[in-house]
């Protein structure tokens, strides 16, 4: 399954604007319904705070993952941003736990990619940990609930070079993560029960 590098800018950019314009709708929404020169009540004020901090931890993670010769400054700079954009994909009052093993900021593009997959398996809470050895990088998802299997389908698809029925954008962050790496570099995805885990190379 080749793609053009047109259809690949148009997987990538549908896919951050999709996951962008929701937030960007409700500050504009927000911001034409406060009056000029009226006090901002706390309810207000918090809303506009929490999408703004949603809106800088994706822009910063998009740009880090899909970004021209983006990377982190330290290893601790590269988990915060992760760790920022995970918390804006989990269902509220269910977190989904992040933990980094061997990612260097040289690595931040594939490192951001295999967050991204696995975070989008999920429907509530669970730990996504990536582990980076000198053999290949390792991707396990853990939940105590179910996997958005359609998700799961579909990846397995385009890891067997085949295109899934759905919308394309949808799974960016696999279709550039295949060519950053390489189309030759094997990708295996096992799932059994609560967990999933991809390994790379």
């Amino acid at each position: 399954m080749d793609f053009s590098t047109t259809e690949l800018a148009e997987i990538v950019s549908t896919r951050t604007c999709h996951d962008l314009i929701g937030n960007i709708g409700t500050l504009k929404n927000v911001l034409e319904l406060i009056e000029p020169n009226a006090p901002m009540d706390s309810d207000t004020q918090n809303l506009l705070n929490g999408v703004s901090c949603v809106l800088n931890a994706r822009q910063k993670f998009f740009r880090m993952a899909f970004g021209l010769e983006t990377h982190a400054s330290t290893s601790e700079d590269l988990l915060k941003i992760c760790t920022d954009y995970v918390a804006t994909v989990g269902t509220h009052g269910y977190p989904i736990q992040l933990c980094l093993r061997g990612a260097s900021p040289q690595l931040s593009k594939p490192v951001c990619l295999c967050v991204m997959i696995a975070s989008d398996v999920f429907i509530r809470s669970g730990s996504i940990d990536v582990n980076i050895s000198k053999d290949n990088i390792t991707v396990r998802a853990v939940t105590d609930f179910k996997f958005n299997e359609n998700e799961i389908a579909d990846y397995q698809k385009i890891i067997a070079n085949q295109r899934p029925d759905s919308n394309l954008s949808q799974y960016a962050q696999l279709i550039y993560l295949r060519e950053v790496l390489g189309t030759d570099v094997p990708m295996k995805l096992n799932v059994a029960n609560n967990e999933m885990v991809l390994i790379i190379g």
